[in-house]
């Protein structure tokens, strides 16, 4: 038997801060209850962590700014200086609503990796079954002597 990868630790490393830290305590303690994640996908889970700090960091700008916001061109008096006209141009959307959505593709891609929904543990699920198949028909093999 093969000896087990370092476990990643509980404690999130220094650099990540806020959310991000918060998500790593959250998550490290359920994905540790598989045995196939382990340090080497450390990348993986500190990608999903900050990805979701960016997720919410860009949702509470868009409850705080709106999703759009309007634009306006504004003339002014080359004589005076004073604003002669303030005309509406359209609305400019806002760059959290950029942010929000590709941190929510990355979360859903990263959370695949990772085992987080349910289609994924499902399939991880399955390999790990068919892992096991092989190395039992191996056993047989040697069992019997044949190869």
């Amino acid at each position: 038997m093969s000896k087990r990868s370092k476990e990643l630790p509980d404690r999130p490393p220094s650099y990540l801060k806020g959310t991000a830290a918060a998500m790593w305590r959250r998550l490290v303690p359920l994905i540790k209850a598989d045995p196939v994640v382990n340090d080497m996908d450390r990348t993986v889970v500190e990608a999903f962590c900050t990805n979701y700090q960016l997720m919410r960091q860009a949702y509470d700008d868009i409850q705080k700014n709106g999703i759009t916001k309007p634009i306006y061109k504004t003339t002014i008096s080359p004589v005076t200086g004073d604003v002669v006209a303030k005309d509406f141009t359209g609305f400019k959307r806002n760059p959290s609503t950029q942010i929000l959505d590709s941190a929510t593709t990355k979360l859903r891609s990263l959370g695949n990796e990772l085992g987080l929904t349910p289609q994924s543990r499902a399939d991880l699920m399955n390999i790990r079954l068919d892992d096991d198949n092989d190395g039992a028909m191996e056993s047989l093999k040697e069992f019997f002597g044949k190869s």
